[in-house]
């Protein structure tokens, strides 16, 4: 195979479009995050995670906000260093996770979805009791 350099984007349209790409993804993720706060159905805790990681792609500065954010600042710090999840937050997952299977058993959801919830919940509950604790 040849190779054609004339139709090879130069390394620097490549950095350029990958920074602006992450750029995007970071504003985005960070105002879904800040609409999250508002919206009960809508969470904050994952977009704002994701917000950190693209920002430290491309804009040094939306991370040290984020980072620096009295709120939401020492969380996504002990996420980002150490994997780590606050007690409240653990309880508070499993009251939900067991809540909405609970709200789905009474509107008679069907059996199979109910025993995938169950599954895929317990999944999720053991993975966040193994983090350590914010």
């Amino acid at each position: 195979m040849k190779f054609n350099f004339t139709t090879t984007k130069p390394l620097m349209v490549r950095l350029l479009n990958r920074q602006l790409f992450f750029r995007a993804l970071a504003i985005m993720a960070t105002g879904l995050g800040m609409v999250g706060v508002v919206l009960p159905l809508l969470p904050t805790t994952p977009f704002l995670i994701v917000a950190v990681w693209a920002a430290g792609k491309s804009s040094p500065r939306l991370e040290l906000w984020l980072l620096e954010h009295p709120q939401f600042g020492p969380l996504l710090k002990g996420w980002r260093d150490k994997g780590a999840i606050p007690v409240f937050a653990k309880y508070l997952a499993g009251l939900m996770l067991t809540s909405s299977w609970l709200v789905l058993w009474l509107l008679n959801m069907k059996t199979e979805v109910l025993i995938f919830l169950a599954v895929f919940f317990s999944a999720l509950m053991a993975y966040i009791i193994s983090r350590p604790n914010a």
